[in-house]
This record gives C-alpha cells, sequence and structure tokens, in this order.
C-alpha cells in the first residue's frame, strides 16, 4: 500500500510538473533583469537601417522636408558665430532653425545626413526602450511588464528630429522616482542634462517643468520634500533657459529682431467634445501612441482596482492611486486640448498678437504616447502575480484562484490583450516600413527613399549646368519642395520655416498673389499659416510632392516675375514643363532626372 500511494504520489506530481514548472519559470523570469532584450531589439531594427543607408524609407512631412535642415544649417555654420542663415527664405534669422536638441547638432558636423539621423534615431530609441522599462519595474516590480511597455513604446514611429521629446519622458519619470526616494542622484542628474539638451522648452520642457513644479506643490503641502527634488527642477530649469536664452530675453524684455510671421497664424476650432474625443482615442501629431486597443483593457482593470481596492496589499493600493491618477491626467490632457481648440478660446487667441498668439498649450498631449503605456502597465500590475504577493507563499493558491491567478495565464493574457496593439505598432513602425520598401519597392508602398529624396546626384547635375558658385544666386521651386536644393548647399528664396520674417511672406506672397486669387483654398493656407513659403499655384494648389512620374504641366502660371527677380531669384526647379515660361520670361535650360531620384526637373533661367 505504501508502495502504490508513493506511485500514485508521483504520478500526481508528474501530473501537474509541467503545469507548475511553467508557472515558477514565469516566476523567475519575472524578477530576472531583462534589459538586454532591448539591445536584441535594437540590434533587429538597427542592423538593417545602417546597412541600407540612403536607401532608407522615413516619414518625409515635417522631418525631412523641414526639422532635420535646423541641424543642417545649424552644423554647417557651426562655430561661425552667424546670426543669419544665407540658404533658407534668402537668408533667416538663426532664431527660426533653432533644432529641437541642440545636443544632436555636431552629429550632423561629424557624420554624413543620413547617419548623423540614424545615430539620433538610435539614441531616441535607446532612452525609450530603458526609460520605459526602468520606470516600469521601478512602479510595478515586473521584468515582463517592464520589457513588453518598453518594447511597445520604442517602436512607435516618433518622429527623431524631435529628440527626446517623446521618448524621453518614461526616463525623465524614472529619474524623478530616484530624486524622490534619494538615490542614484548623479546619474539622475546626468540624464537631466541629456534631457534638457535633447528636448525643446516650447514642445515638453514646458510640460514636464509645471507637472515638476505640482510635485513640488504638493510634497510641500504633505510636508514630504527633499531637496534633490528641487534642486533637479532648478537644475532643468537652468538648462531650458541657458538654451533658450534668446527666447526668454524676449519674452522678458521684449523687442524680439523681427516680426514673426506667426503674427498673422490662424488658429482653427473644433467642436469641444469632437476635439476631446479624437485626442482621448487616437492622440495628435507628431505624438502616436497608437493606444486604443488598451483603452478598455485599461478602464477595465483599474475599474476592478477600484472595486477590489481593500482587497489589495498596501503596494497594489499606492499603483491604484497612482494609475487612479495617471488616468485622471489623460482625461485632463484632452479636455486641455479641447478646450484650446473651442472656438471661444480660438476667437480669443487670434485677437491676440504675440506668444498668446501661436503658443500651442494643448501640447500637453505629447504626453499621450509615454502615459497610456504606464498607465496600462500600473492597471495590468494590480491583478499581476496576485497570488504571490504575500512573499511568493503559494500555499492556498490552488484550484480555481490558483489557476486564475498563475503566472503563466496571466502572461498569456498580457500576450493577447497586448497583440493588437503591438501589431499595430509593428506595421507603423520604421524598420516595417523599410522592409516593405525593400522588398515591394515605391510603386507598392509609396515610400519615397531618403536617396530618392534628397536626389543629391541630381542636384549635383543642376548645379554642374548652372556652372557658378551656390552663393552667387538663389533658386525656387514649383511643385516640389526645397528641401533637396537646401540639403545640396543651394541657396533659396522659398523655404519652410515656423519663425520667419512676416515681411518676407508679405514680400514673396507678391509673387503667388494672382494665383492665390483662383483659389481661395490655397490663399487660407499661406495666408492663415504660411510656414510653407512655396511657390503655390491655382493648377496644383499648394502640392509639393510632385515626382517625375507624376508627368505634371503648367499652363498659364501668373507669377509676378519682378517680384521673385527683386527676392534674389535667378533661376526655377519646376516639377513640370511651364507652357508660358516664354511670356513669363523663362529660359528653359533642360530637363534633368536620375534613375533613382524621386524628381525630375525643368530648370529654367529669369536672369535675363
Amino acid at each position: 500500500m505504501a508502495v502504490e500511494g508513493g506511485r500514485t504520489v508521483r504520478q500526481k506530481e508528474s501530473r501537474i510538473s509541467v503545469w507548475d514548472r511553467m508557472n515558477r519559470a514565469v516566476a523567475v523570469m519575472d524578477k530576472l533583469p531583462l534589459w538586454w532584450i532591448g539591445l536584441l531589439l535594437f540590434g533587429a531594427v538597427f542592423i538593417p537601417l545602417f546597412i541600407w543607408g540612403e536607401n532608407c524609407v522615413f516619414p518625409i512631412h515635417d522631418q525631412l522636408d523641414e526639422t532635420i535642415l535646423s541641424y543642417i544649417l545649424n552644423a554647417r555654420h557651426w562655430g561661425e558665430g552667424v546670426n543669419l542663415f544665407p540658404e533658407l527664405l534668402g537668408g533667416i534669422n538663426t532664431s527660426g532653425m533653432q533644432p529641437s536638441a541642440v545636443l544632436f547638432i555636431p552629429l550632423y558636423r561629424l557624420f554624413s545626413a543620413v547617419n548623423a539621423f540614424l545615430i539620433q534615431y538610435a539614441v531616441v530609441f535607446l532612452c525609450g526602450f530603458f526609460g520605459m522599462y526602468l520606470a516600469m519595474k521601478e512602479m510595478t516590480g515586473s521584468s515582463i511588464l517592464a520589457v513588453a511597455m518598453g518594447g511597445c513604446f520604442c517602436m512607435l514611429p516618433i518622429p527623431p528630429v524631435y529628440g527626446l521629446s517623446v521618448m524621453g519622458v518614461p526616463f525623465l519619470l524614472w529619474c524623478f522616482l530616484n530624486l524622490w526616494n534619494r538615490r542614484r542622484i548623479v546619474f539622475s542628474f546626468l540624464y537631466l542634462l541629456l534631457f534638457g539638451l535633447t528636448t525643446h522648452l516650447v514642445l515638453i520642457g514646458y510640460v514636464v517643468l509645471g507637472f515638476w513644479l505640482l510635485a513640488i506643490l504638493w510634497s510641500l503641502l504633505k510636508k514630504c520634500c527633499n531637496r534633490w527634488i528641487c534642486l533637479g527642477f532648478g537644475w532643468l530649469l537652468l538648462l531650458y533657459v541657458l538654451v533658450n536664452r534668446s527666447l526668454f530675453y524676449e519674452l522678458i524684455f521684449g523687442g524680439g529682431s523681427y516680426v514673426s510671421h506667426r503674427e498673422e497664424l490662424v488658429n482653427m476650432a473644433m467642436p469641444f467634445w469632437e476635439a476631446v474625443k479624437g485626442l482621448f482615442l487616437n492622440s495628435a501629431q507628431h505624438a502616436d501612441s497608437l493606444h486604443g486597443y488598451l483603452i478598455l483593457p485599461t478602464f477595465a482593470a483599474l475599474i476592478l482596482g477600484v472595486v477590489f481596492y481593500r482587497r489589495l496589499d498596501q503596494k497594489r493600493k499606492k499603483r491604484c492611486i497612482a494609475a487612479v491618477a495617471g488616468m485622471g491626467i489623460l482625461v485632463g490632457i484632452a479636455v486641455l486640448y479641447g478646450i484650446c481648440k473651442w472656438q471661444p478660446v480660438v476667437d480669443f487667441r487670434n485677437s491676440c498678437s504675440g506668444f498668446l498668439r501661436y503658443f500651442q498649450l494643448e501640447r500637453f498631449y505629447w504626453l499621450y504616447p509615454a502615459g497610456w503605456y504606464l498607465e496600462f502597465g500600473l492597471c495590468f500590475s494590480l491583478w499581476w502575480g496576485a497570488d504571490t504577493r504575500q512573499g511568493g507563499d503559494r500555499k492556498g493558491a490552488g484550484g480555481f484562484r490558483g489557476f486564475l491567478f498563475s503566472p503563466l495565464l496571466q502572461a498569456a493574457i498580457l500576450l493577447i490583450i497586448l497583440f493588437p496593439t503591438a501589431w499595430q505598432i509593428m506595421k507603423l513602425s520604421y524598420i516595417w516600413r523599410n522592409v516593405n520598401y525593400y522588398n515591394n519597392g515605391y510603386d507598392i508602398t509609396g515610400d519615397i527613399s531618403w536617396k530618392s529624396f534628397y536626389a543629391d546626384d541630381l542636384m549635383q547635375e543642376l548645379e554642374d549646368v548652372i556652372g557658378r558658385d551656390r552663393k552667387e544666386y538663389r533658386i525656387a521651386h514649383v511643385g516640389m519642395s526645397p528641401a533637396p536644393a537646401l540639403m545640396h548647399g543651394f541657396y533659396t528664396v522659398d523655404g519652410y520655416s515656423n519663425n520667419y520674417p512676416l515681411e518676407y511672406k508679405h514680400e514673396f506672397r507678391r509673387v503667388i498673389a494672382k494665383e492665390l486669387e483662383q483659389v481661395p483654398e490655397t490663399a487660407v493656407y499661406f495666408d492663415g499659416w504660411g510656414s510653407r513659403c512655396y511657390l503655390f499655384n491655382a493648377e496644383s494648389g499648394y502640392a509639393y510632392m510632385l515626382g517625375k512620374r507624376d508627368r505634371i504641366l503648367y499652363h498659364d502660371l501668373e507669377y509676378d516675375m519682378t517680384a521673385l527677380k527683386e527676392l534674389g531669384c535667378e533661376y526655377i526647379f519646376s516639377c513640370g514643363e511651364i507652357l508660358n515660361a516664354q511670356e513669363l520670361g523663362l529660359e528653359l535650360l533642360g530637363y534633368f532626372e536620375t534613375e533613382d531620384s524621386f524628381w525630375g526637373v525643368w530648370l529654367y533661367d529669369l536672369s535675363l
């Protein structure tokens, strides 16, 4: 009987051993440092990108056609002490081309533009993963949750040109928690230095400083403030003041060197609840959080946490309070966005001048990518490992409750919940986009590679045909972005800048006035915004990405060529043939394209 009983015990052990071992393996893994997975992910993403180099594809809008040029021009004139960049818009003040992350400027001096961009992206990617990993690990104690949230977060299609303004937020939170707990002081201050030099005050700086100040005030009320929190705030504020000293000088003393074209900016209104709903569900421009599939699971976990609050242990109660506060912040940001887009507020802003007119207070939504993944991780952690919360004691954890809270089942639930979000992130990630382009090309994907967009071989051919020093003349573009020419080193009378002289905008408008009269929509686009100071026209509207495959013909352009010449323009790069060129006083020098270039350029001389 003893033998039989022994066999029965061994048989039962063998029947449960696989399940039990898998659960123990997951539980052990959850306590191990898993940060190295981020390095594997980094290698999988960046080894192909660095191999492909100029054949990579990246979003062009507001990134390759504008913001990257702020790094290029600053790097090109590094150490010269100039107040004016002569290449763009007939010469633009350096304050109009201030990069989002000044620390990355030397990269564009030391490396080719594409390699500098990829290095910048690599830094942003690594800070995104490790920041989210460390913050989630600190708040939940779970390595698995930390890896899952870090992996999703760093793969989001956030434009690298904005530095750590989005991707650096979780790391900043982790450093704040370190200072709050009086530990890792030196490292935290070093990261604050990195954050201050790789973000911009008007993009995210005022947001994090605002929340940091609120935390200080709250801690003072609770009488639990410490000097490191105050010193950290002062250190970050000092960095922003030093980097943006010209902006602070103008705000305090007034009297900027020129009146910005933003004085004519017309803010656009949206229905209040439509704006709130749209942001809460989808985030907004340049802060793609792709969190839509996480909303219901997050709310479900949070509601259950509130309902069963009394049954939670002390650590989970603190997380639940933090999760409620986090959800309040996310809802509050959406409401703030709705208020900023609300018609009465928009009307007030449009009636103002200066800072109040064009300052985008609604950019608190740049916290959404970090906020939603931190919130999901916090809410899910309320139930993660619930059966082992008493120091890992599994006694009484059998039966249905033991199965429900088993580490293996919880890990499976986490994977199931995250799969739609992870799949969406992967499909929209830069690496997926590049693999798709590598396999299918432009015809199927519609993506334009770095090499094809900037088309340096084509630009060099145009420069050779003109045969003059680029500093001696200026060019303008019809139907195509000026970015390739500027990247090559041409000087342009047109360009894309969010801060250039209003006087220049008015002078440039004279050139396209008759064309704008024919298309009111384009006139509203230029007059009410104007950051794209391009040769818009009635035939192609405000299109600026018309390539050689579009086969554009311009039949009856009505540009004021005298006004264009007064701006110093001597040549025109046109994406299509100008059929009334002779009437406009233009001499065709030829049509040019290369095999790899996206563009086909009709080169016209108007200097005669």
